[in-house]
């Protein structure tokens, strides 16, 4: 079943005498963006992190964050590394030297080195809080997907109405076009008729001609291609996961057969259901915005 986009998931891990929280907010967007507010002793797991969040998520802007609650407030868990320090002052010395500047380095400038500065836990305890902050990551992820997956059912309930409508509508437009055909076939016949009262009447190029006007506005092939993407978008709103582009596509489709149906048919009461197709489409259209 399809997947929102839309959702929040939050979890809590507890790590001896502290509490660790994570909460996931996810928003509509084109493809997947992740941007992460962690605790500083987190922070060294980001890549990690958004790996994660990569295995489970295709598509949406989502916001993390992490925080850990009884952890001394006086310790932030980082240290700086002395011989990278000093690595990094050489490199900015040579660099100065050679571009010929006078500009003394600051310390705004050690910092765009993250390598700098490294966490303070043991590797033992480090892997312990990988493992703790992992599983926290994943129990949001899970809180965020049954929401996301809840949302879409509902969305998919939706459109799965929206597409019986423009479904009846198609029915209804395929009677009227048949009626229309056979009456504007009786009509032609009687006009030309009165035309040519005084002269031969060629029979067969006369149903030749009602035969090519009838094909021109004959609107069978549209409504067949229009009924066929209709269910196509049902089953893949019922069967797949990952179905926003795809939809999307079948959309573009399903408009294009509504305007040609418009152009050929020239009679009020299609011109009229078509309208109201089209007002359809443009409302699954918002809807499938909303889907992963």
């Amino acid at each position: 079943m399809a997947t929102s986009m839309t959702g929040l998931g939050s979890a809590e891990v507890p790590l001896n005498n502290s509490l660790i929280t994570a909460e996931i907010k996810s928003f509509n967007n084109r493809f997947l963006e992740v941007s992460c507010r962690l605790a500083q002793t987190v922070t060294p797991f980001e890549k990690e992190i958004k790996d994660l969040i990569r295995q489970s998520i295709q598509r949406g802007k989502l916001y993390l964050s992490i925080s850990i609650q009884g952890d001394d407030p006086g310790d932030i868990g980082l240290c700086v590394n002395e011989r990278k320090v000093r690595a990094v002052r050489q490199m900015l010395e040579e660099l100065r030297r050679t571009a010929g500047l006078d500009e003394t380095p600051t310390l705004e400038h050690y910092l765009k080195f993250s390598e700098i500065l490294e966490p303070t836990a043991e590797p033992d305890e480090a892997g312990a809080l990988w493992e703790s902050v992992k599983r926290v990551v994943n129990l949001a992820l899970a809180n965020l997907q049954a929401m996301r997956e809840a949302e879409g059912s509902a969305l998919a309930k939706d459109m799965i109405a929206r597409l019986d409508c423009i479904a009846g509508r198609v029915g209804a437009i395929e009677k009227l076009a048949g009626e229309r055909i056979f009456d504007m076939h009786q009509k032609m016949r009687e006009r030309v008729g009165q035309l040519v009262k005084d002269s031969s009447l060629d029979e067969n190029r006369l149903h030749l001609e009602i035969a090519m006007l009838a094909d021109r506005m004959d609107v069978t092939e549209e409504c067949v291609r229009l009924r066929s993407h209709c269910e196509l978008f049902t089953s893949t709103l019922r069967n797949d996961k990952i179905v926003g582009k795809k939809l999307t596509f079948l959309l573009q489709e399903m408009n294009r057969e509504v305007n040609t149906i418009c152009a050929k048919a020239s009679h009020s009461e299609i011109s009229h259901l078509a309208v109201e197709m089209k007002e359809e489409i443009e409302k699954l259209r918002e809807q499938v915005q909303n889907l992963e």
